[in-house]
């Protein structure tokens, strides 16, 4: 009976410790997409392991919601892929909000989700109803304009078309936001026909995206002055015929020039190569406020040069500058090239960064030269390599390093790579400044951390150290729930394959550094019900002496337990 009742405990005690953690939630669209300040809506939620949703957790103020019911996709018998959970949800959001869109997440028994947003509109909010419209004679009319439409790319291939009426003259943009899932693109046309089709229209103006680059936004944008008084028809479709379940998009149409994209909340301020990035006069002390106080203290504001202003001496001379020195212009037409002059010593260590604030990469493509005396060149913001394919591959950068063998006078020049281009918006900054050794981006790819009680979960923050900088990094993380502790760890980097030639690579990328942090909940750590806001934390350490404690990252952290 003993042997009996101990063995029965052992398997009890083995199912405990074996049960499975509960799953985490996924979530992948919400519809609608969009909506106004004040608005009291319901939208449902797409995802997974969405079943025992409890609350819905909004990052920043002025937004709830409440859950309402969870039910499983309909769709086909037999389906080999499991059916996606719907959540139902009841969303209100303040009149007073502000900001461009608000994030949340789905908690759940395994924890919390990843983000999604709701993006806020001025604009009149209406559905798209649920007649075909993939034809212009069938498009959904826009009576009142502006407006936000909440529509959705559902099958493969669809496309929606919306009718409205322009005056001669006037300016409409269309703006498409979407979910991740799909990637929509906009077209206006106008009626026309042929003679093999007499509903066909004719296409005035298309836009995938404005931009197709890291970092940058994917809403596609469209402005366009109408020269007619009359009907038209904006088109939305997804890319490459894209659709399906998730596809979701807001179109709206104001009247008026594309007005600027803001970031959005939570991003990460502090950026060193991305070509849209702010370069202010403050520039110089900011990089050396990641390395010591000291050394912030001690910048001047750095002095403007107006690489536009028509010089008046004959021949022309180009400007000379004093490093450091803001450099502001524009690619006005075709073929236009600025210059500027300085001088250097033997040794002198420089960085050149430039910043496009309107057009940017694709549409501008800032190609930057500096030559000597007698017009050789010495460096530029182009790194050439072998590609994986062996092929020789050349990329511009929004910041370049160099190092002078000998000392004199040097020439910038700045021009459009491509000399096919110019105009107004084709507006640049360009910093000239010496190197200043200092701590860079700072990288966490974690988005939410749901930590199983009694099991470790590793964290990896990933350190740029730019210009030269070799003092320390001092990583820690706060703010954790009850019963879970962090420790530092060391963990062995997975073999890499042999990188193909970089080229000069030292003058185009920066140097980094891995640290881990292990997040130990105790077998007793309790269950949280909301998420703990846990911060990560880098400071840097020169010669000793310590530098500013930067935030670095907030990320929800919840302790789940396994299901008994």
């Amino acid at each position: 009976m003993t042997s009996i009742l101990g063995r029965s405990l052992a398997f009890a005690c083995c199912m405990a410790l074996c049960a499975a953690p509960p799953t985490p939630p996924k979530t992948e669209s919400i519809f609608p997409l969009g909506a106004n300040p004040g608005a009291k809506f319901e939208a449902v939620i797409r995802g997974t392991a969405l079943k025992g949703a409890y609350a819905i957790w909004f990052e920043q103020s002025g937004a709830s919601a409440n859950v309402i019911s969870v039910d499983a996709e309909p769709g086909p018998a037999g389906a080999k892929r499991k059916p996606a959970d719907l959540l139902r949800i009841e969303v209100h959001l303040d009149a007073a909000v502000q900001g461009s869109s608000r994030a949340f997440r789905v908690l759940t028994p395994g924890g919390v989700s990843n983000s999604l947003r709701i993006y806020l509109h001025s604009e009149p909010s209406l559905l798209e109803d649920g007649k075909p419209h993939d034809l212009p004679k069938q498009a959904q009319p826009l009576p009142n304009l502006p407006v936000a439409v909440q529509g959705k790319i559902a099958q493969v291939g669809e496309v929606d078309f919306y009718s409205f009426r322009a005056a001669a003259g006037e300016e409409f943009t269309f703006i498409t936001t979407s979910s991740d899932a799909l990637d929509p693109g906009v077209a206006i046309y106008k009626p026309g026909g042929s003679w093999f089709d007499p509903d066909r229209p004719t296409r005035l103006a298309f836009t995938d995206e404005p931009v197709s680059y890291p970092n940058l936004s994917t809403e596609a944008v469209l402005t366009y002055r109408f020269k007619d008084a009359g009907e038209y028809f904006v088109r939305v479709n997804g890319f490459w015929g894209h659709g399906g379940a998730g596809q979701e998009y807001v179109l709206r149409v104001i009247r008026g020039p594309a007005p600027k994209h803001e970031d959005e909340p939570g991003e990460s301020r502090w950026t060193e190569r991305k070509w849209t990035r702010g370069l202010s006069t403050d520039r110089m002390r900011d990089l050396s406020a990641r390395a010591l106080p000291s050394l912030a203290a001690a910048a001047k504001p750095i002095p403007t040069v107006d690489a536009d202003a028509e010089p008046t001496a004959v021949p022309v001379e180009p400007p000379k500058i004093q490093l450091p020195s803001m450099v502001i212009g524009t690619i006005e037409r075709p073929g236009d090239i600025d210059r500027v002059r300085f001088s250097v010593k033997e040794g002198d260590r420089i960085a050149l960064e430039i910043e496009t604030p309107e057009k940017t990469i694709p549409l501008l493509n800032p190609y930057l030269r500096v030559v000597d005396s007698e017009g050789v060149e010495a460096f530029t913001n182009v790194l050439s390599f072998i590609n994986s394919n062996t092929n020789l591959s050349k990329q511009i950068h929004p910041k370049t390093q160099y190092t002078f063998p000998r000392g004199g006078d040097f020439t910038l020049e700045i021009r459009d790579i491509t000399s096919a281009y110019g105009d107004a918006r084709m507006k640049y900054r360009v910093l000239v400044r010496p190197q200043v050794p200092h701590l860079g981006e700072v990288k966490v790819q974690v988005d939410c951390l749901n930590l199983e009680a009694g099991k470790a979960q590793k964290v990896s923050i990933i350190t740029d150290q730019e210009e030269g900088f070799d003092g320390y990094v001092i990583v820690s993380m706060e703010g954790l729930p009850e019963g879970v502790r962090v420790v530092p760890a060391t963990e062995v980097d997975p073999d890499s394959p042999p990188q193909p030639p970089m080229g000069k690579r030292e003058r185009f990328t920066t140097k980094s550094q891995k640290a881990t942090l292990v997040l130990a909940p105790e077998a007793s750590a309790p269950a949280t019900r909301m998420p703990v806001m846990g911060r990560i934390y880098a400071q840097p350490v020169v010669k000793g002496e310590l530098g500013t404690r930067f935030l670095v990252k907030e990320i929800p952290v919840m302790v789940v337990k396994a299901a008994s």
